[in-house]
């Protein structure tokens, strides 16, 4: 099961390797094909997270000249993707977050539906080792400009049922500490609906990208004594989470 449970130790971890700064600068210089990620309230959004199969490039090349085509009927569109440069927490290594757009919640159903669709589906084992998919409708316009310059991370937590309020409490809590690291926001996916052929995971609660002008930002967070009093509430609040660090790939 690639889900890594919480525990005291997790903090430890997170603390010392944002700190020590390991995990490399987000790409200088350089920028993709587009990094603006502009949605309107109530087209649906998936993420998805890819972990490729080694020396299957042509399982996937025989999958996309199948799937992006009749996607494209009910307005399927690739619009941009991160890079993941490491699974700080996670025994799951994607390569990637990227980010696709239907019309609409209907759209994305009615691909589903297509008599043709279930074949193309039962493609992927051949060319993922697993691909994670997380799906939910906008709520609100996005517009994101992803920031070569800048860091990005990516919570995925599994809430606890016990405590189902905890982890709203400590994002909202934190959030203008993380302002003061130089850390913000920029998404958050709720109750996303998931899909993956190489696992039985149950759906996580939620998704939560943030923004940082620096490595060393959440360590900055991190030393923030009001932090430290309600950091408890990611703890009480989540069954498990899975935390990557992430930025715009070069060109």
């Amino acid at each position: 099961m690639n889900i890594i449970h919480k525990s005291a130790r997790v903090f430890f971890i997170l603390g010392t390797l944002f700190y020590a700064g390991v995990y490399g600068a987000a790409a200088q210089n350089g920028t993709n094909e587009k990094t603006v990620l502009d949605l309107k309230k109530y087209q649906y959004l998936s993420i998805v997270l890819p972990q490729a199969k080694p020396d299957a490039t042509e399982a996937r090349k025989a999958y996309y000249q199948q799937a992006f085509p009749l996607g494209s009927q009910f307005g399927l569109k690739r619009e941009m993707a991160l890079k993941i440069d490491h699974a700080i927490i996670s025994d799951y290594r994607p390569s990637g977050a990227i980010f696709y757009s239907y019309p609409n919640k209907a759209s994305e159903t009615a691909l589903s539906n297509h008599p043709k669709w279930p074949d193309i589906k039962a493609q992927r084992p051949k060319a993922w080792e697993e691909l994670r998919i997380y799906s939910a409708e906008v709520h609100e316009d996005i517009n994101i400009n992803f920031d070569p310059e800048k860091s990005y991370t990516l919570v995925v937590a599994w809430l606890n049922s016990e405590h189902p309020t905890d982890y709203a409490t400590y994002l909202e809590s934190i959030e203008p500490m993380l302002a003061d690291a130089g850390g913000r926001f920029v998404y958050k996916m709720k109750q996303p609906i998931f899909e993956a052929h190489g696992s039985e995971l149950p759906a996580p609660g939620q998704l939560t990208f943030v923004e940082w002008d620096t490595l060393e930002g959440f360590a900055e967070l991190r030393r923030n004594e009001a932090y430290k009093s309600v950091s408890h509430y990611i703890a009480s609040g989540t069954s498990a989470i899975e935390f990557y660090r992430l930025s715009v790939p070069a060109s």
